[in-house]
């Protein structure tokens, strides 16, 4: 179980609370891997994926529109973890391997998060509330 304090904090309110929307739903997707639910993993997988399709997607529509001048950087980011996300889904999809999905779960995934909040989102959020 991930706990928000796992979470650094940003300058706007808006995407600290993405954040810990999406380490919920993670947090859902451990307990449902942890109790080998194949149907509550699918279900909890595709809402991942809407979920930081609409984070990613706000955070670059916010970007775009405030002219953030690492933009693209920014983004390219985006588009790789989303990518990475989408294969390990796949893959589960393909395999049905709890444990590989496990530990891109538990590991992988809450890993990037920090760091990418660290570093782009933070520094996107400091840019982002100075033009707001």
């Amino acid at each position: 179980m991930l706990t928000e304090d796992i979470l650094p904090r940003v300058a706007l309110p808006s995407m600290n609370d993405t954040h810990l929307e999406e380490l919920l739903i993670i947090n859902e997707i451990m307990h449902a891997i942890d109790v080998h639910d194949i149907e509550e993993t699918d279900a909890l997988l595709s809402e991942l994926i809407s979920h930081t399709l609409s984070h990613f997607g706000g955070e670059e529509e916010q970007m775009r529109l405030h002219q953030f001048p690492p933009y693209p950087m920014h983004k390219g980011e985006h588009d790789r973890a989303l990518e990475e996300l989408k294969a390990q889904i796949a893959s589960w999809h393909n395999r049905r391997d709890f444990a590989s999905l496990s530990y891109y779960i538990k590991t992988t995934l809450p890993r990037w998060i920090v760091q990418h909040v660290l570093t782009m989102d933070t520094v996107t959020a400091n840019y982002l509330s100075s033009r707001v």
